[in-house]
């Protein structure tokens, strides 16, 4: 339940920072998601399964991104249909710039943490991230 309240409290308060951005938060999340290995390419099928969207939601954004030259798009050279994207330098500056103006808000959020509890809660964090990514398809119902 603690979960689901941080989830909807950071997620007003990601709204309301990215609404004066020129990302949108899935705009921005998708490119974070590019920064991490920038040499490497994705196909609009990939991101929809690491960023688990649906392929028309994460084609929009792609569409988006290419028309403000965050993004490339190569054709595959064997299936024309398919493409291979990658970020630009542009892209990159983006996302460093949006960073940058998140700073703000995010030193004021941790401002009375004490280095050893962010450490703490970066670990924690980190086991969590790892397990549900490993067990995506691991849900157990009632």
């Amino acid at each position: 339940m603690l979960l689901g309240i941080i989830k909807q409290l950071t997620t007003t308060r990601q709204n309301k920072l990215f609404s004066a951005l020129d990302l949108t938060l899935s705009q921005f999340s998708l490119m974070v998601h590019f920064t991490h290995a920038p040499e490497r390419s994705w196909t609009v099928t990939e991101l929809a399964e690491v960023m688990e969207m649906n392929q028309p939601g994460i084609t929009k954004i792609v569409n988006v991104l290419l028309e403000k030259g965050l993004l490339t798009s190569e054709p595959d050279k064997i299936d024309r249909r398919k493409r291979h994207l990658k970020i630009t330098d542009h892209g990159l500056n983006s996302c460093k710039n949006t960073m940058t103006s998140l700073v703000p808000d995010i030193s004021h959020i941790f401002g009375d943490w004490q280095d050893e509890e962010l450490l703490e809660m970066q670990r924690h964090l980190e086991k969590l991230m790892s397990w549900l990514d490993n067990h995506r398809d691991d849900i157990k119902q009632a």
